[in-house]
C-alpha cells in the first residue's frame, strides 16, 4: 500500500481526517437537499502559458481566491499558505519569504548568493527569494503550482511556483476602502478604484497600509513594537484596448516595507532582552507591461516585459542580550541588498487554424539579467560587500496533442543558458556557465464535463553556485553543482452531485539528484560568542513522496464545506559531507517538510446577510534546519470570522488561532547564546514562535 512507508502516527492522523471528512459528508449527503444550482464557479489559471480552466490542466495547482483571503482576514501570502496541501514556509524574520513545495525550498539567507527552489511572482515581476514583497493588497487570486517547472519557469522553480495576480483594470463592482483593527495595536486601510479613462483606456489604482506593534515584549527597552509590522503596498494598472487585436496592459507598483525584527528570546516565551533590534525592511520599485496581440486565426502573439529595483535591509542583534546581561558578547548583524531584475517573455501561440498535426503549439523566448549586490555590516568583521551577476536565456516549445476527443498529450521542453558571475571584498570570485534542459510530458484523460485523469513526468533543474564564506572547511566546497530532479505524478479533478462536489487529488514521486543542502559549522569569534559559517553542499540522491487532496462541497445555498489536506514523506537517502565535522543528513527527512498538513472550512449561511466561517488547520512536527535536529512541534489552529454583509457594506469580526496555542515557525540549535548556563559550551535550542490568539474586527464599503 503507498500509505505503509509512512509513520504509523502519519497514517493516522491521514486516514482520520479522510475519514472525518467522508462522515461529515456523509451525513449531510443523507439529510440535505442539494439543489442542482449550486454550481460552483470556473476557476481560470493564468500561470500557465494559456489561461485554461484550474480542472483541465495535468498538473497540481491550487488557487486561493479573494474570499478565501478574505475570509482569513490575510494581510501578506504567509497566513494563506495553511490552506495547500504540502507546503510551508521560513520566518526567521518579520515576514516569511522563504517557501518549501513538498518539503524543497531553501530557510534563510545571509552572506552567499542565492538561487531559489520555489518561485514567487506578483502580477508577472519576480520577487523570487525577496517574497515580504508578497503582500495581498487588492489580490484576485494566489496560484501555487506545485512540482518542477522545469518547462514553463526554468531554473528558479524547481519544487514549484506562486503567482499572486491582483485585479486587472475591467474587473466590475470590486471598488472598495476596508479597514481594519486588531490585537496588538494592529490597524490597516485600503482601496482600490477602477474605471475608464476613455472608450479604450481602462484603469485600477490601489494602495493600502497594515501596521502592528507585533507580539513581542522587549524587557531590555521596556517596548512591545520592536517586533513591528509597517507595509505600504500601492499598485497602478492601465489597460489599452488598442483595437480588437491588440490589448496592452501596463503595471507601476511601489512597496514600501519598514518591519522590525526582533522574534528570539532564550527561553521562548515571546519576550526579549535585546538592546538593538533588528529590522526587516524592503522597498521595490517595478514596471511590468503585457501586450496580447491576436495576429491572425492561425497564431498569437504574447510578451511580458518587467523590471524591477529592490532595497532590502535584514538586520538582527546577533547576541539577543543587552550589555549588563552578557557584556563579553555584544554583536549586531547587518545585511543590505540591492536587486536590479530586467525581463522579456515573448512567445507564439497556435490559434484555431493553426494547429500542426492536431497540436495546439506553444513557443517562446525568455531573457532575464539579475544583479544582487551585498553589503554587511558585521560587528567583529571588516565591511563586505559582494556582488553577484545572472544572466540566462532560454527558449522552450510545448505541444498539445488531440489523439481522439477524449485523450490528449502534453510534451514539452525549455533549453535554459545560465551564466552567473561572483565577486567580492575577500577577492573571492568565479564563475558558472551551464546548458540546462527541463521537460514534461502529461497524458490527459477527459471522462466527462471537468472531469480529468492524468499522469505526468516532468524534470525540473536548480542551477550550480557559490560558497563565498572566507574560512570554508574544505576549499573543495567553494563550488556547488546543479540539482536535477524527476517529478512523477497520477491524479484526478472531477465533479460530482450535479456539480456542487469539487475534487482534485494526486499521488507524486520525486526522485532528487544533488541535492544542494545547506550546512553550516561554527567557531568561536573570540570575542564570547559564535561565528556561523554558512555553505550549500550537494548531497547525494534524495527523494520524496506524498499525497494531496482538496474537496469544496457547496452543499446548499447555505453550506459550504472545504477540504486540503497534503502527505509527505522525504528522505535524503546519500549525504557525501566533505567536513569531517559537520552535520550528515543521510537516511534523514529534509528540513521543513512535515509529514502532514491540512486545513478544514466550513462556511454557513444563516440568512442573506450574516454567516459564519469556522476553520481548522493543522501541521505535524518537521525538522528546521539540514544543520541540526532539532524540530517544531506539531499544533493545530481554530479561526473564525462571523460576517455581515449588506448591499454596499461589509462589517466582520475575526479570530485567529483562538485557542491561543504556541507554536514555532523557525528554530536554531548548536550553540549556548545563554550566559545563564555558565562557562563552557551547552548545545541549546531556540525558537521563535508564531502569533498568539489575534482578535479583530473589519470594515468594507464597496462602491
Amino acid at each position: 500500500m503507498f500509505l505503509t512507508a509512512f509513520s504509523h502516527r502519519t497514517q493516522k492522523t491521514f486516514l482520520t481526517a479522510f475519514m472525518h471528512c467522508s462522515f461529515i459528508a456523509t451525513v449531510l449527503l443523507s439529510s440535505l437537499n442539494i439543489a442542482a444550482n449550486n454550481v460552483m464557479e470556473e476557476v481560470i489559471v493564468s500561470a500557465d502559458f494559456r489561461k485554461n480552466s484550474l480542472n483541465s490542466l495535468s498538473s497540481s495547482i491550487s488557487v486561493i481566491d479573494n474570499t478565501s483571503i478574505e475570509k482569513r482576514e490575510a494581510q501578506h501570502l504567509e497566513q494563506v499558505l495553511a490552506l495547500i496541501p504540502n507546503i510551508n514556509y521560513a520566518s526567521g524574520a518579520s515576514r516569511g519569504r522563504y517557501f518549501q513545495i513538498r518539503g524543497i525550498g531553501e530557510r534563510s539567507q545571509f552572506v552567499a548568493p542565492l538561487n531559489p527552489s520555489v518561485g514567487t511572482f506578483v502580477d508577472g515581476i519576480d520577487f523570487t527569494g525577496f517574497a515580504a514583497a508578497a503582500t495581498l493588497l487588492d489580490t484576485k487570486q494566489i496560484e501555487v503550482l506545485r512540482g518542477s517547472q522545469g518547462t514553463r519557469f526554468g531554473a528558479n522553480a524547481l519544487a514549484g511556483a506562486i503567482n499572486i495576480i491582483s485585479h486587472a483594470p475591467g474587473d466590475i463592482n470590486n471598488d472598495y476602502i476596508k479597514a481594519h483593527i486588531e490585537s496588538y495595536d494592529g490597524f490597516g486601510v485600503q482601496t482600490a478604484k477602477g474605471g475608464d479613462i476613455s472608450n479604450s483606456l481602462l484603469y485600477r489604482i490601489a494602495i493600502g497600509q497594515t501596521k502592528s506593534d507585533g507580539f513581542i515584549d522587549n524587557k531590555a527597552l521596556g517596548r512591545d513594537d520592536t517586533n513591528k509590522i509597517d507595509e505600504l503596498s500601492s499598485r497602478v494598472k492601465l489597460r489599452w484596448l488598442a483595437s480588437d487585436a491588440l490589448t496592452v496592459d501596463m503595471t507601476a507598483l511601489y512597496l514600501d516595507i519598514d518591519n522590525g525584527y526582533d522574534a528570539f528570546s532564550l527561553d521562548a516565551n515571546r519576550n526579549t532582552l535585546s538592546n538593538q533590534p533588528g529590522h526587516d525592511r524592503q522597498e521595490s520599485k517595478a514596471l511590468s507591461t503585457s501586450i496580447y496581440w491576436d495576429l491572425s486565426s492561425s497564431a498569437d502573439w504574447q510578451m511580458l516585459l518587467s523590471s524591477s529595483k529592490t532595497d532590502a535591509e535584514y538586520g538582527f542583534d546577533e547576541d539577543w542580550t543587552y550589555t549588563s546581561f552578557q557584556p563579553e558578547y555584544q554583536a549586531f548583524d547587518n545585511y543590505f541588498r540591492e536587486i536590479n531584475r530586467k525581463s522579456i517573455d515573448m512567445r507564439w501561440l497556435s490559434d484555431e487554424d493553426g494547429k500542426l498535426a492536431n497540436s495546439d503549439w506553444v513557443i517562446g523566448i525568455y531573457h532575464q539579467q539579475s544583479t544582487i549586490d551585498l553589503i554587511r555590516n558585521y560587528t567583529y568583521e571588516d565591511l563586505f560587500n559582494s556582488s553577484y551577476d545572472i544572466k540566462t536565456t532560454s527558449v522552450y516549445a510545448e505541444l498539445q496533442t488531440a489523439v481522439n476527443d477524449r485523450f490528449e498529450v502534453i510534451s514539452g521542453v525549455r533549453y535554459e543558458k545560465w551564466r552567473s558571475d561572483y565577486y567580492d571584498s575577500n577577492a573571492i570570485k568565479g564563475d558558472n556557465d551551464e546548458n540546462l534542459i527541463g521537460g514534461k510530458i502529461a497524458l490527459e484523460l477527459s471522462t466527462g464535463r471537468n472531469n480529468l485523469i492524468y499522469a505526468s513526468l516532468t524534470r525540473g533543474y536548480k542551477a550550480g553556485g557559490f560558497n563565498s564564506e572566507e574560512d570554508l572547511p574544505n576549499e573543495s566546497l567553494r563550488k556547488f553543482d546543479t540539482e536535477y530532479q524527476w517529478n512523477y505524478e497520477l491524479g484526478s479533478k472531477f465533479t460530482s452531485l450535479n456539480n456542487t462536489l469539487l475534487q482534485r487529488i494526486n499521488i507524486f514521486y520525486t526522485d532528487r539528484k544533488d541535492l544542494q543542502l545547506k550546512s553550516s559549522s561554527s567557531e568561536n569569534n573570540g570575542n564570547g560568542g559564535v561565528s556561523w559559517i554558512d555553505y550549500t553542499d550537494n548531497a547525494g540522491k534524495g527523494f520524496s513522496y506524498g499525497i494531496e487532496w482538496e474537496a469544496t462541497w457547496q452543499t446548499t445555498s447555505t453550506l459550504e464545506i472545504i477540504v486540503s489536506v497534503g502527505v509527505l514523506k522525504t528522505d535524503i537517502t546519500e549525504h557525501q559531507q566533505d567536513d569531517p565535522e559537520g552535520f550528515n543528513l543521510e537516511n534523514r527527512a529534509a528540513a521543513h517538510a512535515p509529514g502532514y498538513n491540512f486545513a478544514t472550512a466550513v462556511n454557513y449561511s444563516f440568512n442573506q446577510r450574516l454567516s459564519l466561517h469556522v476553520e481548522l488547520e493543522g501541521k505535524d512536527d518537521y525538522y528546521y534546519s539540514d544543520s541540526h535536529n532539532f524540530k517544531s512541534d506539531n499544533y493545530t489552529l481554530l479561526n473564525a470570522r462571523l460576517n455581515y454583509q449588506g448591499a454596499d457594506l461589509q462589517i466582520s469580526l475575526y479570530g485567529k488561532n483562538l485557542t491561543d496555542e504556541d507554536y514555532g515557525v523557525r528554530g536554531f540549535s548548536g550553540w549556548d547564546a545563554d550566559p545563564r548556563n555558565g562557562a563552557g559550551f551547552d548545545e541549546t535550542t531556540f525558537e521563535q514562535l508564531a502569533a498568539p490568539r489575534v482578535i479583530g474586527v473589519s470594515v468594507k464599503k464597496m462602491f
